[in-house]
């Protein structure tokens, strides 16, 4: 399987090229010199992706990428691993791990750094439990009321949850007093809090 370096000339490229020399991969120095009839497995660093909003994975059938980051982060992950990335991991991860991701990528299966993994399942379920309890405080509400309430939460406007749910500002208005009076808080930024404490 043929293996494609891609990032920046600095510490991160020389560290996969010292643990990939035996495989002779192509080095890359920008997403643009990738071609989309490239075939094989892609390691790529993030800042290159996320300074280039125009470019997509989905471009490049035949590769599978691998993102790496010099600081790994949980939402990055995600985003990553929804925009048809493989595996996520940490730039400057020990050779075994680079390799192992290779390999699985090869096969066509997703990698992620084991210390990730195991980051990942912690926030999941401290994500989790924090719905749960959310979910919870909601049940001195109507149904109604209930929707309005995470919608609220999300951010959204009196007039988009209008839009959305189908009644009148007027009314969203009333369920938010509601909301807030039935909750024991002011506004929807206590909402949140409260939800989320």
């Amino acid at each position: 399987m043929k293996l494609y370096l891609i990032g920046e000339q600095g510490v991160f490229l020389h560290h996969w090229q010292n643990a990939f020399h035996a495989l002779y991969p192509s080095t890359f120095f920008s997403l643009e010199e990738l071609s989309p009839e490239f075939s094989g497995v892609a390691f790529v660093i993030d800042t290159l992706l996320l300074d280039s909003s125009a470019w997509r994975m989905t471009d490049y059938p035949n590769l599978k990428f691998m993102v790496l980051s010099g600081v790994p982060d949980f939402n990055q992950a995600q985003f990553f691993l929804q925009n048809n990335a493989m595996g996520y991991g940490n730039a400057m991860m020990h050779e075994s791990h680079l390799h192992s991701a290779f390999q699985t990528l090869g096969e066509g299966k997703v990698w992620l750094y084991p210390d990730f993994t195991t980051l990942l399942i912690t926030q999941m379920q401290v994500r989790n439990a924090h719905e749960e309890t959310a979910s919870h405080r909601l049940d001195v509400l109507s149904p109604r009321e209930r929707e309005v309430a995470l919608l609220l939460n999300e951010g959204k406007s009196h007039l988009e949850i209008s839009d959305e749910l189908q009644i009148t500002v007027r009314t969203i208005k009333a369920h938010s007093a509601a909301i807030y009076e039935k909750m024991g808080v002011k506004d929807r930024l206590a909402l949140s809090l409260f939800l989320h404490s």
